[in-house]
């Protein structure tokens, strides 16, 4: 099969799973970047400045989640291990993917573009600064994120091959080598990778308005769209020899998280949570070492918003107010995200959990204080310090609480519908 071929099938495929019409990504992108416009608008009245850190905060946050969701794209898919059993080459199969990634990437950028419509009235100059930043974070979510998610997990699935000479050679009794890359850089490389094109926006910020910035635009976006472009070549020459393996190997690592724990001894954060979590420390345990590896993109994003939040501190900015609030708001989206996956196979096993000498309340206190955890160190910690270092610090505290509040909630209600 032809790439050609595969990408007609795989969109035939997407069209007739979905529900309906308004679930297009386009219909969603427009919905998206009207919602973006109208914020805009309305934090426009008071500045153009306020305006435009709206936008900047709203737009990074949805590439946030373009980024983060470019694995799913290529490997962390229902049908990957279907694709690697079928006799296609590794060709087609990354042109597929990449096309997939390419779509969702212009879906956003759609999105950020309407969102920057309210500044054309002003200038369009204006409106084409805010749309070349978007098209910039375009082609990374595009182009250089696919090549450094398929680097990454071309490391991890010749790691997986290792490993199983490993184990060859320690039954023969055979010096071992060195130890594998570990599962977790399919998500924490791809997080590192976004941290960096963020950051190199948040540089650029004054530039939107008019005013300098800490490092000339024309470096920043040439250089996104130029590393893009040359990432995806370099990876497109290796992929066909490699993608096929890529599918098998990681789509097998599912099947082996819901068979086994990571082999790893918990880190120092972990065990100390633990020791808090009384009757609860060995269920902790096992989530723990579980959502490392089921999960790692719930650390890559922890990490994102932890960064943002600090840089907030540090920097000061006039109008903190759009980044504290995306930044909280959508951190308690993704609590309850996460909290629900607590609950769920292959984190948890209610019925194998039932015949275990582990208390329900055990259980429970297990889940609270993961979720605890996570969100006390990536945004509980770091957004008290970009709070307490804004000048009026009252509306950040109320925006901080309410997410907390948001997300025992919902570990509470989740808690309840489990164990019915």
């Amino acid at each position: 099969m032809k790439s050609r071929e595969l990408i007609a099938w795989s969109a035939l495929h997407e069209r007739r799973a979905r529900v309906g019409w308004w679930t297009s990504r386009w219909v969603v992108a427009i919905v998206a970047g009207a919602a973006i416009a109208g914020w805009v608008a309305w934090r426009e009245t008071a500045s153009l400045s306020a305006g435009s850190h709206a936008w900047l905060a709203a737009t990074l946050v949805a590439f946030a989640v373009a980024f983060l969701r470019v694995p799913f794209h290529l490997y962390w898919r229902a049908d990957a291990s279907l694709l690697a059993q079928l006799p296609i080459e590794g060709g087609p199969l990354f042109d597929a993917a990449l096309v997939r990634c390419v779509r969702a990437a212009a879906a956003t950028t759609l999105a950020a573009v309407i969102g920057a419509a309210p500044f054309a009235h002003v200038s369009l100059e204006l409106f084409g600064r805010h749309a070349a930043v978007a098209a910039a974070l375009g082609a990374g979510a595009a182009l250089l994120m696919p090549a450094v998610a398929t680097w990454a997990a071309s490391l991890v699935a010749l790691g997986q091959s290792n490993e199983r000479v490993q184990r060859v050679r320690a039954a023969a009794g055979l010096a071992q080598t060195p130890d594998p890359p570990s599962s977790a850089l399919l998500g924490a490389v791809p997080g590192l990778a976004a941290t960096i094109l963020i950051t190199g926006v948040l540089l650029i910020t004054r530039w939107l308005v008019g005013d300098e910035p800490v490092v000339p635009a024309t470096i920043v976006l040439g250089s996104t769209a130029g590393a893009s472009v040359l990432a995806i070549l370099a990876i497109r020459a290796t992929a066909p020899k490699v993608m096929g393996t890529i599918l098998r190997d990681v789509s097998a690592l599912d099947r082996q998280r819901l068979a086994t724990l990571e082999i790893r001894p918990p880190t120092a954060i972990e065990r100390s949570i633990a020791g808090l979590a009384g009757d609860g420390a060995l269920p902790y345990r096992k989530d723990a070492r579980l959502m490392r590896r089921r999960y790692p993109m719930a650390f890559a994003l922890g990490a994102l918003a932890f960064l943002v939040l600090v840089i907030t501190g540090i920097s000061q900015p006039d109008d903190p107010g759009p980044w504290l609030t995306v930044t909280f708001a959508g951190a308690a989206a993704y609590g309850v995200v996460l909290t629900g996956r607590l609950q769920r196979a292959p984190i948890e096993l209610p019925r194998l959990s039932a015949t275990l000498a582990i208390t329900e309340a055990a259980r429970a206190r297990a889940k609270l204080a993961w979720i605890l955890g996570w969100w006390t160190i990536f945004l509980a910690a770091p957004g008290v310090f970009a709070v307490i270092r804004q000048p009026e610090s009252g509306p950040g505290f109320v925006l901080l609480g309410g997410a907390t509040l948001v997300v025992l909630i919902a570990s509470f209600v989740q808690s309840r519908l489990a164990r019915r």
